[in-house]
């Protein structure tokens, strides 16, 4: 079933911080460090994306990352895809538990068998497919947030960014 691990959320964290600041190359050290994320995690997700060529490298002392490509064309099912599957992750029989596999899971079940769960993993699958990183990550553009997950706190701040509350 489907579950999105902190590699994922860590992935998509350092994209948003990437795009908020488009053009500039960020290290792996400012990323972690301004987003409060662990360094050695961060660095091994930073390098597999730059292996798929989602974001690029620049070596040496004013080195680190900046997003590589367009990223509308790219999609959350993908993206997941990429960050949770590895090759040492797959092992032996080519699965991970990334959304490749609760596809082709998904697709193997007969309509009879499990219906509700068949019918919610073809829907989480194409919800997935549909929603594109840009749509994640650009400020402007991201998805909205539903109201009801919106905390009096957050509003409260909105209205008066430089007060500070005691919880």
């Amino acid at each position: 079933m489907l579950c999105l691990s902190k590699k994922t959320e860590y992935a998509l964290t350092a994209l948003g911080y990437l795009a908020q600041q488009p053009g500039k190359v960020a290290s792996a050290r400012e990323i972690a460090e301004n987003q409060r994320l662990p360094l050695a995690l961060l660095m091994n997700i930073l390098k597999n994306l730059q292996s798929h060529h989602i974001l690029q490298s620049t070596r040496g002392v004013k080195g680190g990352y900046r997003i590589a490509q367009e990223l509308n064309s790219l999609s959350l099912f993908d993206f997941v895809a990429i960050v949770e599957c590895s090759p040492a992750a797959a092992g032996e029989n080519n699965e991970c538990g990334c959304l490749e596999h609760a596809q082709s899971s998904a697709n193997d079940l007969s309509p009879s068998e499990n219906a509700p769960i068949h019918a919610l993993k073809l829907k989480l699958v194409r919800f997935l497919k549909e929603v594109s990183i840009t749509d994640l990550i650009t400020p402007g553009r991201r998805i909205d947030v539903p109201f009801e997950h919106v905390t009096i706190q957050n509003l409260s701040q909105r209205r008066h960014p430089h007060a500070h509350y005691v919880k």
